[in-house]
């Protein structure tokens, strides 16, 4: 039995190999359902933040954006202002503690991403390790494989 045509397949893989203005540039996709269109905005979204172009992603997205996009925005949001960290960390602990949103695994990645970016490892995977999606299953893995080569590293360097 055939599934449905993966419409986001080349957007997808553009972002994951880091073609990421070839992502923006081919994201034009028509008939999207509504959950399709939000992983795409997404993807966008997020090769635009990878293209450092932060304030964009902040103006673009507003309030009244579903919680991946909100998720995305707070990413660009802790980016970009280094002197908000503190703010967009509790923001980011806020919304994983409501359990209506708090399960979004588009939010799980994100919080992963910035627990990253704060060495704060065990609060990193503990959103990320309940899979769900191809990046939170893959996210445990990353993290181990670059702890490791890291290590390797010091250890050839030192």
């Amino acid at each position: 039995m055939a599934g449905s045509p993966d419409h986001l397949f080349n957007l997808r893989n553009n972002f994951y190999l880091g073609s990421y203005q070839a992502a923006i540039n081919n994201s034009d996709l028509p008939n999207l359902s509504p959950d399709d269109a939000v992983e795409r905005d997404c993807l966008v979204y997020r090769s635009y933040i990878a293209l450092g172009s932060y304030q964009l992603v902040i103006n673009e997205i507003d309030s009244s954006a579903a919680t991946p996009l909100q998720a995305v925005k707070l990413l660009a949001l802790y980016l970009s202002s280094p002197h908000d960290k503190e703010s967009t960390i509790s923001s980011l602990k806020e919304w994983l503690a409501d359990p209506a949103i708090g399960n979004n695994p588009i939010l799980r990645l994100i919080a992963g991403i910035i627990f990253t970016h704060e060495e704060d490892y065990n609060e990193a995977l503990k959103h990320t390790n309940a899979g769900g999606t191809m990046e939170l299953c893959v996210f445990p893995f990353v993290f181990i494989f670059l702890s490791v080569s890291s290590l390797s590293i010091f250890l050839l360097y030192s």
